[in-house]
């Protein structure tokens, strides 16, 4: 909440935040529109769920009004599932099943990492 009310005395009197984060379903991994299967993306869904409660308050509070929010499908393309996986065992808080790495390893590439998104518009009030 701290680093929200930061954000809101950085901009400029009515200015707009905007957040974006994957949503459930759980990201998974496509070929061709193919799902190979779903990482865990738990642990990282529990802190998008905080994130969104520490926003949900700030509007409560009358620092910020949500203006429009808009659900899409974000893929992004890898030149191979080693490249996949290597991206998204940076992440820390997603972890890939053993059974699903190897198919993303043995998978024609390119390999698609797919995720149900939702962007949303704040102004500052």
């Amino acid at each position: 909440m701290h680093a929200l009310r930061k954000i809101r005395e950085a901009l400029v009197p009515e200015g707009i935040l905007l957040d974006m984060h994957p949503i459930p379903p759980s990201t998974r991994a496509e070929v061709d529109g193919r799902s190979l299967g779903e990482f865990d993306d738990a642990e990282f869904m529990d802190t998008v769920a905080q994130t969104e409660a520490a926003l949900n308050e700030t509007v409560t509070e009358g620092l910020f009004a949500l203006e429009t929010e808009l659900e899409f499908d974000w893929l992004e393309r890898f030149d191979s599932g080693e490249e996949l996986i290597e991206d998204v065992e940076s992440w820390g808080d997603v972890r890939i099943p053993k059974d699903l790495a190897a198919r993303i390893r043995s998978a024609q590439p390119p390999v698609d990492l797919w995720e149900r998104v939702v962007l949303r518009r704040f102004r500052a009030t």
